[in-house]
């Protein structure tokens, strides 16, 4: 009879073998689980000298497309939501996984330091973040809050709440709430006077508590959608 150590070892062999896999065939998607991510960054560009907006993903190593992005909200990140305004509560329920607003935490929880930035703008004028639309199958709520608990944006499943906020400054970071594990899509536009980005689709990977088979389960679905949606997009 195998012993509960013996099938652990097969089933860890498994899930990394099968991860192997699904990032092979995935390879061209990037996965961010930790380290600053600057989420929502709204750059200004001059192409041919006529302006645009591009919404992007930023990290330290560079520069991504949305849709080339696998955010990953690590179960190190689950909480009470206990201390928090009631209108953020009764969005999240009692727990919830949290990204942190303030850095030293989301370092020792080896979670990403999501933030919001504005980058080559020729003036400090606001630029405007948009929730257009949420996932009809999210399997939870988000809310988007400041350290001083004020709601920027918000969604209830598929129903979109608070949907825009503006910043003035260059980078501010924010707590990410998700209710629930699974998978979320949002789609997104950035905009700045008569100025609007292309809407872009933004996929969130909340990871429940630890399991080898749910684990990889999950990884392997969110990848899925995220590739099938990349190349809806170029088709």
């Amino acid at each position: 009879m195998r012993t509960k150590h013996s099938r652990n070892s097969i089933a860890l062999g498994l899930a990394i073998a099968l991860f192997g896999l699904v990032t092979a065939t995935h390879a061209q998607i990037t996965v961010l689980s930790s380290g600053h991510v600057d989420i929502l960054e709204a750059e200004y560009e001059l192409p041919g000298g006529v302006p645009e907006i591009h919404l992007g993903v930023h990290t330290d190593d560079g520069h991504f497309e949305p849709g080339d992005v696998l955010l990953q909200v690590k179960n190190a990140a689950y909480r009470s939501t206990d201390g928090l305004p009631v209108q953020i509560t009764s969005i999240l329920g009692p727990n919830a996984w949290i990204l942190p607003a303030d850095l030293e935490e989301a370092v020792s929880l080896g979670v990403i330091e999501a933030g919001v930035a504005k980058a080559g703008f020729p003036d400090t004028s606001a630029v405007t973040f948009t929730l257009v639309s949420a996932g009809t199958s999210n399997p939870g709520n988000f809310v988007l809050f400041s350290s001083a608990n004020s709601i920027r944006l918000s969604a209830t499943g598929s129903q979109v709440g608070t949907n825009s906020f503006g910043i003035t400054a260059s980078h501010i970071h924010y707590n990410w709430g998700f209710s629930a594990a699974g998978t979320y899509t949002f789609d997104m536009q950035a905009s700045n006077g008569g100025l609007q980005s292309p809407v872009e689709t933004y996929t969130f990977e909340v990871v429940p508590e630890p399991s080898t088979y749910a684990l990889l389960g999950l990884g392997a679905s969110a990848l899925a959608l995220l590739h099938w949606r990349r190349r809806s997009r170029q088709s």
